[in-house]
């Protein structure tokens, strides 16, 4: 912590164009468990907010019946894109002190354009497995991953996705994604999608520290939009579909996403997420479902 508020000075004190950065998110779930995030920083230096660097502090309530879990870490912040295709680094990596542990977090994105119509990610992440018990033995998980999107027709795409997720109790799993996007009302930023996704654990006994099934897959269907007002960059994905866990159990699932992203004047940039997710994660409770409310305040000085 104290090399974070250090850092996060020498970020201030330097002579570049800066901002200022702020963030809050909420998490609730079905089960009873709350996480509140608070994390402030420096960006310097500060072009826009798709070109700076910087660096951020952060703290974590966890709360659940009586437990109580409090988690600091320090993050640092690197974003580099083209406005018009995104292609670029998006990154943030850092670490967290939890249960005695030192452990990674972040979630870095590099992206490339290699033609109008294909594009690449390559994707490094790394976070806290949000559980009680995972968070009392200082449980986290990696994730190495590719995706690749590719335009057939004018109006339809399809990207997919593989990935490898170690975590730090010696589980490992194995990740693939595909979706389909028609682009139903393209004068209105209007899409439907077909969702695939389903994932395969190497260790299935994690001694209760997370639901942990040997086999997952799930079936989506959505209707998303993105759309350009004002300046503000509008999105948003309602879905609902199945999930089938261990080829046994089926359930359905239902997802729901909003967020925004623009200037409120010339100085002050504010990014709203609202997420509300009904299918299983790393929690195995009937019906279980999550909510997260996020902002984030960028001042540019």
């Amino acid at each position: 912590m104290v090399l974070g508020i250090w850092l996060l000075g020498a970020a201030m004190a330097r002579a570049e164009p800066g901002a200022l950065l702020g963030n809050i998110d909420f998490t609730t779930d079905s089960d009873g468990f709350h996480a509140t995030r608070i994390r402030a920083g420096a960006l310097s230096p500060y072009e826009s907010y798709l070109d700076h660097a910087g660096v951020a502090v952060q703290h974590t309530w966890y709360s659940q019946a009586q437990w109580r879990r409090e988690v600091t870490g320090v993050v640092g912040l690197w974003r580099k894109q083209d406005r018009t295709t995104l292609a670029g680094v998006n990154a943030e990596a850092g670490v967290v002190e939890v249960a005695g542990h030192t452990r990674l977090i972040g979630d870095v994105t590099w992206s490339v354009r290699p033609a109008p119509a294909t594009g690449v990610e390559l994707i490094a992440a790394a976070d806290l497995v949000d559980t009680r018990p995972a968070l009392d033995r200082g449980i986290a998980y990696g994730l190495l991953a590719m995706s690749a999107e590719q335009r057939l027709l004018e109006r339809l795409t399809v990207i997919g996705f593989v990935g490898y997720q170690p975590f730090t109790d010696g589980n490992e799993r194995i990740h693939g994604r595909a979706r389909i996007v028609f682009d139903a009302l393209p004068e209105y930023g209007v899409n439907l999608q077909l969702r695939w996704r389903g994932y395969e654990s190497r260790q299935t006994d994690v001694g209760g520290a997370y639901f942990n099934p040997q086999r997952y897959r799930q079936w989506t269907g959505a209707v998303g939009f993105r759309n350009r007002h004002a300046g503000w960059m509008w999105q948003g994905t309602l879905g609902a579909g199945r999930e089938t866990i261990d080829n046994v159990n089926t359930q359905p699932v239902a997802l729901a996403e909003l967020r925004a992203e623009g200037p409120f004047n010339e100085k002050l940039r504010i990014a709203f997420t609202a997420i509300y997710n009904k299918s299983v994660g790393y929690v195995d409770a009937p019906d279980y479902s999550y909510r997260r409310l996020g902002v984030t305040l960028i001042y540019r000085f």
